[in-house]
């Protein structure tokens, strides 16, 4: 964050907090933290699994306060998901059992940092604050107006124990390093601010990375302290590399190598749509002169609106040209088939008796997705498919197939095709007749 963003957010904020250091209406809840060490110790202490999953429903799940109870919701956490990791990973809970113990201590900074955000936004409506217990599936979230701290995540450290854990938890180290401890506080306006917002999820990458960057930018004036998250850190050092990524991507029907992923996407920082929305929110408040307001557009943007997001995409000045402009460079520039090995596509004289159609790419598509329909005339002229096999340079894809004489057959390759930066292809309709007998 510039020094002149950090002096506009002191001014803006300090005096409204000097009149009201903590916010009574946010009510902090930790009980059941408590509950679940209960349980932890009643399960450790038999091998009668029956009676494992009794004590964990009798002292966790069964009294779980409406938090605990979202976190189930949200993150679909079964009592199975519980007694496996209770089991699984005991190096792990033993390290991050007296941090979690001791979330109550944390309640001050929690309702101080929620009247921070209020001094801001005066509309702010209450959201009570849960410390539950997330099995490993969050560190933070929200839930029917209620923000959900998954301290098994977020009251871990860099020193927490963590080589029982999966292969698919093995971000977790690197998201440890960055002692979030120190940052709940930050974390907390965060997940506030998605109490506030009027939609609850983008609806694709550009709207998601809205949704989530302007709540971190939010925190960082609430709190008067520049993000922690490493994302923000890398994309600041190499802004113009990161937008124009994002610029090609922009449109692609996945999110999943900008936000939430837990492989690295396009840089070796998770998650860099955060950046982009947090950079995007930047960039409209430095740009408003009128500040207050400008803070109660950024958290009154629906993200599920997509007219409201685009033209705030247009009007915030981060992007490099109108979306107008980028879409249209995206439709170009999309993968595409090229052809069909065995003929000419329309063709009216196929031989009957071929048993394979390859299709051509005019680039490396990923062999990890394929996506089939029927053509325009129905079920009546598709083909039986025994079999879709791409590539393994992923430059094409052979279908299988049994053909009749004298038969018309039309089939889709759609946009489930993705190329190896998840971006989709454009719609390719194969069509041919195959010649009599």
């Amino acid at each position: 964050m510039t020094m002149r963003l950090l002096a506009l957010a002191i001014v803006f904020a300090t005096p409204l907090l000097n009149a009201c250091a903590q916010d009574v209406r946010t009510q902090v809840h930790t009980g059941d933290v408590t509950n679940f060490w209960t349980a932890f110790d009643l399960i450790q202490a038999t091998r009668d699994t029956a009676e494992q999953r009794r004590l964990l429903h009798h002292h966790f799940i069964d009294p779980a306060s409406p938090g605990q109870s979202g976190m189930f919701a949200a993150r679909r956490c079964t009592p199975d998901d519980y007694l496996h990791a209770i089991r699984s990973y005991p190096r792990f809970w033993a390290s991050v059992r007296a941090n979690m113990l001791r979330a109550a201590d944390h309640a001050p900074a929690m309702r101080e940092s929620a009247a921070r955000l209020r001094a801001m936004f005066p509309a702010m409506r209450p959201a009570d604050i849960y410390f539950t217990v997330g099995v490993l599936r969050s560190g933070g979230t929200v839930h029917d107006g209620m923000v959900l701290i998954g301290t098994e995540l977020s009251l871990a450290e860099s020193e927490t124990t963590t080589d029982e854990l999966p292969d698919e938890l093995g971000h977790l180290p690197a998201f440890f390093a960055t002692n979030r401890t120190e940052h709940l506080a930050f974390v907390n306006v965060h997940e506030l601010v998605h109490t506030q917002q009027p939609g609850r999820w983008g609806y694709d990458l550009l709207s998601q990375c809205l949704h989530e960057g302007i709540a971190e930018f939010a925190a960082t004036l609430a709190m008067n302290t520049p993000s922690y998250t490493p994302c923000v850190a890398y994309g600041e050092a190499h802004t113009e590399a990161v937008r124009s990524v994002f610029e090609e991507e922009l449109f692609a029907y996945w999110i999943d190598r900008w936000i939430w992923n837990d492989t690295l996407g396009p840089f070796p920082v998770r998650d860099m749509g955060y950046y982009v929305g947090y950079a995007m929110a930047r960039s409209f408040y430095e740009r408003s002169v009128d500040k207050e307001r400008a803070f109660t557009e950024l958290i009154g943007l629906n993200c599920e609106d997509r007219a409201a997001v685009e033209a705030f995409a247009d009007r915030c000045g981060w992007l490099s040209a109108p979306l107008s402009e980028l879409r249209a460079r995206f439709e170009t520039a999309r993968p595409r088939v090229t052809g069909i090995a065995e003929f000419v596509n329309g063709s009216d004289h196929v031989d009957p008796d071929l048993k394979t159609i390859t299709l051509l790419f005019d680039r490396p598509m990923s062999t990890h997705y394929r996506s089939t329909d029927q053509g325009g005339r129905g079920a009546a002229c598709a083909p039986e498919i025994r079999a879709i096999r791409p590539a393994p340079d992923g430059r094409s894809v052979q279908y299988d197939v049994a053909l009749e004489p004298g038969h018309c057959y039309e089939f889709i390759l759609q946009e489930g095709y993705r190329d190896e930066r998840n971006v989709q292809l454009v719609p390719f309709e194969v069509s041919f007749t195959t010649a009599g007998r």
